[in-house]
């Protein structure tokens, strides 16, 4: 099928307008009804054909003016106010677009760009009302669970008289009737349950929904069976009843915050829906099965699939064999922003509510004696850096809560670690690395700084990158015992559809790799009073993990906080 390439170029005005264009797609999408495709799917038809013509439009290299003129003309068939705000954007955006992010574009089939339109529809899911896409996730409790998954939106399979079971027709038309998962400490016990919310969206002409359920009552470092459906529906389908396929889905909870229990995490960045995360995914997985890591952290781009909603699906169920089992704690990165990150918010529930955040982009939580703080990094739609100033709502949020966690290190929480998509630290010598790694270091390096936050994972570039420790693009110390100022590691090569890229070199980078793979983060505890960080990257295919270029193979951060006099447990290799 003939395709549609979107570059970005500061020369080249082709490029550019493409861009404007694929601006255009996702914002006229966010702000349009959605299109119903019909029995005859017409109006997906002539969607499909309309961008055929836009395309041999672009192909005749037409100048910038020329294509704005395009876009206004777009915006012009919007009814009120939408027209208004599509014009303000096309004018605000346009200047910006030479020197945007690269990493947004991609090829997209003229059905693909009328999904985001959404002109045609997709479904979310094989089959009507077995649920899949199921993951888990923590809140500011380690008594509670959520779990989420999906089904799909049924009336594509009874378009006349639904069964009786689904009571009226608009319940049926919408979702399974009585959603809920069951649990208990063993598969042939599941003597607890909780029931589901339910929630949709139409970007993108996706058609599914989204079952959120949260499990309470929970013991610490207790293994939980656990099963999601809905037990009304199945009187009416082959299966009988409804419930989730894999018999066996646990999970394990965790202690109270200042545990002194280790806690060993794995880390990926950029990890897409295609076949290049199927290794990083697999190694993940057998850690799951091993249970040797108590949860996944994915520090944005997830499944990669911009405007496309196929690839979120697709991506959620690859991840469930991780999800599933272990808590799957997200941030999200630019290619996220499609919809202005509408299908990333209905997808993940994160602790931000608890922690006092205003938006479920930016939340922080405790595990064991480790604090997270999940930072946005992106700007409206992903299109770049964001700009964080002292008056936004976010830095303002961002400060207490690292002053709170600084606080209590003694009591609580003595490592500090903040993630987020973009890098404040990379070595290419590029846009990422120069102009929009500087947006971000004016932003919260001072905050970092202050307050002493121990490790920043970042990703977005496609590679593996550590620095010694550094403030102000200025190394304060070679050695990890007890440095002054933060670890910056990019860790974006958990495997996607746009390939390795860099590294470059920087005197404040220990070591780069342009090899796929994934990162390990352990926490451990030695005589009682002793503690260390490790952190390590462990490469395709043998899975040799190491970090930096030393024997020791691994980043070993000793505590800024406490007296120490041994040096850290090395954690598990993992040679296969």
């Amino acid at each position: 099928m003939h395709q549609t390439t979107f570059l970005l170029s500061a020369s080249r005005p082709m490029f550019f307008v493409s861009a404007m264009l694929l601006f255009a797609v996702f914002y006229v999408g966010m702000i349009s009804p959605v299109v119903q495709a019909g029995e005859d799917g017409v109006a997906c038809s002539l969607c499909q054909d309309a961008i055929t013509g836009i395309e041999d439009f672009l192909e005749s290299n037409k100048t910038v003016e020329e294509i704005v003129s395009l876009l206004n003309g777009i915006c012009n068939l919007l009814p009120e106010p939408e027209k208004d705000k599509c014009l303000k954007e096309v004018k605000d955006i346009a200047p910006q677009l030479p020197t945007a992010d690269q990493s947004i574009t991609t090829k997209y089939s003229p059905f693909a760009l009328c999904t985001m339109l959404g002109s045609c529809q997709v479904d979310c899911c094989a089959t009507p009302v077995v649920p899949e896409q199921i993951h888990l996730s923590i809140t500011d409790k380690p008594s509670e669970m959520v779990v989420m998954w999906s089904t799909l939106k049924l009336f594509h399979y009874y378009r006349q008289q639904p069964p009786k079971a689904f009571g009226s027709s608009d319940s049926f038309y919408q979702k399974t009737p009585h959603p809920v998962v069951e649990y208990g400490l063993s598969a042939d016990n599941l003597n607890m349950s909780a029931n589901a919310t339910v929630a949709t969206y139409s970007s993108g002409g996706w058609q599914g929904h989204i079952y959120t359920a949260v499990m309470t009552g929970l013991a610490e470092h207790t293994s939980y069976y656990y099963r999601v459906g809905d037990p009304t529906v199945a009187p009416h389908f082959w299966m009988h009843p409804s419930w989730s396929q894999v018999p066996s889905l646990m999970f394990t909870t965790r202690g109270k915050p200042a545990s002194e229990t280790p806690i060993r995490i794995a880390v990926i960045g950029d990890a897409g829906a295609t076949d290049a995360s199927m290794l990083s995914i697999a190694h993940i997985t057998q850690r799951v099965v091993d249970r040797s890591i108590d949860f996944l952290l994915h520090d944005g781009d997830i499944g990669y699939a911009d405007g496309y909603q196929p690839l979120w699906d697709q991506y959620m169920r690859k991840i469930e064999s991780i999800a599933g089992f272990v808590p799957y704690m997200t941030v999200q990165g630019n290619h996220e922003g499609f919809y202005n990150f509408k299908p990333y918010m209905a997808r993940f529930t994160m602790p931000w509510k608890q922690c006092h955040s205003d938006s479920p982009l930016y939340y922080s939580f405790d595990y064991g004696n480790a604090h997270f703080v999940s930072v946005n990094s992106e700007s409206e739609f992903g299109l770049m850096a964001r700009t964080i100033t002292p008056n936004s709502t976010m830095y303002k949020w961002l400060e207490a809560d690292l002053k709170a966690a600084n606080e209590s290190r003694s009591t609580k929480s003595p490592w500090i670690i903040v993630q987020l998509h973009r890098a404040l630290y990379c070595t290419e010598n590029n846009h990422d690395c120069n102009q929009y790694a500087e947006i971000l270091r004016n932003g919260i390096e001072d905050l970092l700084y202050k307050y002493k936050v121990d490790l920043v994972i970042q990703a977005h570039r496609h590679n593996y990158q550590a620095t010694y420790p550094v403030y102000k693009e200025q190394v304060t110390s070679q050695s990890y015992h007890r440095p002054a100022a933060p670890v910056y590691v990019v860790n974006g090569a958990a495997g996607n559809k746009e390939h390795l890229m860099g590294p470059g070199h920087k005197p404040w980078a220990r070591k780069t790799l342009k090899q796929y793979g994934y990162g390990e983060f352990e926490r451990c505890f030695q005589y009682i009073v002793s503690v260390c960080m490790c952190m390590q990257y462990c490469r395709h295919p043998t899975q040799q993990c190491f970090n930096g270029a030393t024997s020791q193979q691994q980043i070993t951060l000793y505590s800024t906080h406490l007296q120490l006099r041994s040096k850290c447990m090395m954690s598990r290799q993992l040679h296969r």
